[in-house]
């Protein structure tokens, strides 16, 4: 199915004056972004101080990326830096926004990367591994920026189970697919792990697709930004320059 996405390129942002910084916080944000993606770049240094040992670091790392966009709404943009470029334990996506009274980077959130950042401020972040039921579907979890407190908050995961990938479960003795639960005769029913939705019932008891069709739309009604990604690497700092 193909989804509308929200258009949210830096330049954008930049045109419109209502929903930008004061020219002075503006320009300090910028700077200190800048610092933060040539530190990754240069040094390999992560947000959080943390520095990547080489070891660590496969193949070349200007297959990592970067961005600057509005991805939380609040008006601000935010330093996306998605580091890739290592086993799939260490990767991880961050989403950086500047703190205008200390003048400092600070870590909104982290997510694996390939999260789908939405209007509305959620987003939604796929698991590292696939070994479940779902067959094409990806589990993932949600997480809703709160201004509150400047961090996205975790909002409940889901899984599926594909009556076409998986007639019967091989990880409980074969056991059939729960038509009973299908009522839409869709073949697929979904694991949802999210104790404030009254229709969740947790990972291992399945609901129908209405039922996490109204918990996607509870948690996270908003369409994808198109994030403009470019390389970390010199070229990307250049052009990260002008964002």
């Amino acid at each position: 199915m193909k989804m509308m996405h929200a258009f949210c390129p830096a330049a954008a942002l930049l045109a419109l004056a209502a929903l930008w910084p004061a020219p002075a916080q503006a320009d300090a944000r910028h700077e200190a972004y800048l610092k933060t993606a040539q530190a990754f770049v240069e040094q390999h240094r992560l947000p959080d101080g943390e520095t990547i040992p080489s070891e660590e670091i496969d193949g070349d790392f200007a297959g990592n990326k970067m961005a600057i966009c509005d991805v939380d709404g609040d008006g601000k943009p935010e330093l996306l830096l998605s580091f890739t470029t290592a086993p799939m334990a260490s990767q991880q996506e961050f989403v950086c926004g500047f703190d205008e009274g200390a003048g400092k980077i600070t870590v909104k959130g982290t997510a694996f990367p390939g999260a789908e950042y939405c209007t509305g401020g959620c987003v939604k972040e796929p698991t590292a591994h696939n070994q479940g039921l779902g067959g094409d579907f990806w589990p993932y979890a949600v997480s809703q920026y709160d201004p509150k407190t400047g961090k996205y908050e975790a909002r409940g995961s889901v899984d599926a189970w594909s009556k076409k990938a998986y007639p019967t479960n091989p990880y409980e003795n074969d056991k059939p697919f729960p038509q009973n639960i299908d009522a839409v005769g869709d073949g697929f029913v979904y694991f949802i792990d999210d104790e404030g939705f009254a229709g969740a019932k947790g990972m291992d008891k399945p609901v129908d697709t209405p039922v996490y069709q109204e918990w996607i739309k509870t948690r996270c009604p908003g369409t994808p930004i198109k994030v403009d990604w470019i390389p970390a690497n010199g070229y990307g700092l250049k052009e990260l320059e002008t964002k």
